[in-house]
């Protein structure tokens, strides 16, 4: 990360306090959520159908699901659209709220739900949360800079920078899904025989 950037993300450290009240809202709109609609009996979910699915497919599902968050933040950072992004993020936290209430629930009654899906939580949100951060500490100097040719040269720079911690982030997140396929294909297997 070269220095502009790494002073622009230390200079947003309120950006950083905003997403995690967001976040905070959004599991309490979630259990609100969940006690108004998800009190119903739970789905049971075959472990026989993941078990015979290839490596293959369930690395392509796992990767579009974890992709395609952080493709739009991208293009919305580019776009300098810092609030969308935060909007979207609060979106995607109450789901991920559903999600650890689901998972709450099911570590009496399913375990094997729980293997399969703690390493969303506590590894692919953290990485979500941190990303969208510094995504949207950047869009705000991206929306301001975009416009004005006497710096076109700072906004070179930002957006240069952003898209190497990007790319990075891109391919954490695919190493993520690699490791977690195999995981989630070794675990079903084991579950199933």
């Amino acid at each position: 990360m070269n220095n502009t950037l790494r002073k622009l993300i230390k200079s947003e450290r309120r950006k950083l306090l905003l997403l995690i009240g967001i976040l905070i809202i959004a599991l309490i709109i979630s259990a609100f959520i969940y006690a108004l609609l998800g009190k119903g009996k739970m789905s049971g979910i075959n472990y026989e159908s993941i078990s015979e699915m290839t490596f293959g497919e369930i690395f392509l599902k796992s990767i579009k699901r974890n992709l395609i968050y952080f493709l739009a933040v991208i293009i919305l950072t580019c776009l300098g659209q810092g609030t969308i992004s935060t909007i979207l993020f609060g979106i995607i936290s109450i789901y991920y709220g559903l999600s650890i209430i689901y998972i709450i629930r099911t570590i009496g009654v399913d375990y094997k739900y729980f293997m399969l899906t703690f390493t969303d939580y506590l590894i692919f949100f953290p990485i979500l949360l941190y990303f969208t951060f510094i995504s949207s500490s950047i869009s705000k100097y991206t929306k301001k800079t975009k416009n004005i040719e006497t710096i076109s040269r700072k906004f070179d720079i930002i957006i240069s920078g952003y898209i190497k911690i990007s790319l990075v982030y891109l391919l954490i997140v695919t190493i993520y899904t690699v490791i977690y396929s195999l995981y989630v294909l070794i675990l079903s297997r084991l579950m199933v025989g």
